[in-house]
């Protein structure tokens, strides 16, 4: 697939990043603010990503030093892992929700995150042999994170100046902690990040002591709200009908709550054997942390 940037009403360029794994890119975002340029997201650090972002900025004429903003939507690391290089060469400013740069933090200086995920696996009556490499597999992901303190913070309301006019930054929790979109009125575009993606629904994983899902489900009543006409993520292509869409997504995710607790009725109690009920095939460590994860979220919203 061709890797094509395109450009939006006012100066949006889209450009989108080869991913060596998942989703096959990652869209990032460039448009002109005051007295330069702001990126939203990054890609990751690594040669084909940061050879593509390159070749698309100067194919726009835009200097690495012409960077004024870099935003990040949230922490996963194709979306924030480049931001220290790019302001070490352009100065510019990077912003990140404080609930995320703290859970960053927390995954880059801690074991506690790795702690929470394995006594969630004993609990779930995950197989010793699975939850070693389940574990071993999120430790390896982890270390694509950069080390990443922010200079500004991202946090819900604030409002960031370009020349497609002022964006309104959504704390939108749920993939993330600090997940946060960016709405720009005056264009009727919303920068969605991995909150709101067409053909998908976004994983919501399970954090100890939070109902991610029911955080989740709560901002999509604030984005239908919205007055959008084009819905700009980060991976697949733009699209519209957000109202829409964020029935799918109820409806999908109502559909999975009553899916499960049917199981239960079942007889079916332990998680990882509700994992397998849904998903009946040899899952890989990662794709098994994100089926659990997801299972997990789904029972503690339905419990509370």
């Amino acid at each position: 697939m061709a890797l094509t940037p395109e450009l939006f009403d006012g100066g949006i360029w889209r450009i989108p990043l080869p991913m060596p794994f998942g989703p096959p890119f990652i869209n990032v975002y460039l448009l002109p603010c005051p007295g330069g340029w702001m990126l939203i997201d990054t890609g990751l650090d690594n040669r084909n990503s940061a050879d593509a972002l390159a070749e698309a900025m100067a194919g726009f004429g835009v200097e690495p030093s012409q960077l004024r903003h870099i935003v990040l939507t949230h922490l996963h690391a194709d979306h924030c892992a480049r931001a220290s290089h790019l302001r070490d060469l352009s100065g510019a400013t990077v912003w990140m929700h404080p609930a995320d740069a703290a859970f960053l933090l927390q995954l880059k200086s801690t074991t506690a995150p790795y702690d929470a995920l394995d006594e969630a696996m004993r609990t779930a009556g995950t197989p010793d042999d699975t939850r070693i490499q389940v574990r071993a597999s999120y430790e390896k992901l982890i270390q694509l994170f950069p080390m990443l303190s922010p200079d500004a913070l991202l946090e819900d309301g604030v409002i960031l100046e370009s020349w497609i006019g002022p964006l309104q930054v959504l704390w939108t929790p749920g993939h993330s902690p600090g997940h946060c979109c960016l709405y720009a009125p005056e264009r009727k575009v919303l920068f969605a990040g991995d909150h709101v993606i067409d053909d998908i629904t976004p994983h919501i994983g399970w954090l100890p002591g939070q109902d991610t899902l029911g955080q989740y489900l709560g901002t999509l009543d604030r984005l239908d709200q919205l007055d959008v006409e084009l819905i700009l993520s980060s991976h697949g292509q733009p699209f519209t009908g957000l109202r829409e869409w964020t029935r799918r997504v109820r409806d999908h995710h109502a559909g999975r709550t009553a899916e499960l607790l049917q199981h239960q009725q079942d007889g079916v109690i332990m998680a990882d054997d509700l994992v397998r009920r849904l998903w009946p095939r040899e899952l890989r460590p990662l794709d098994y942390q994100l089926a659990l994860t997801e299972v997990l979220a789904h029972l503690e919203h339905a419990r509370r």
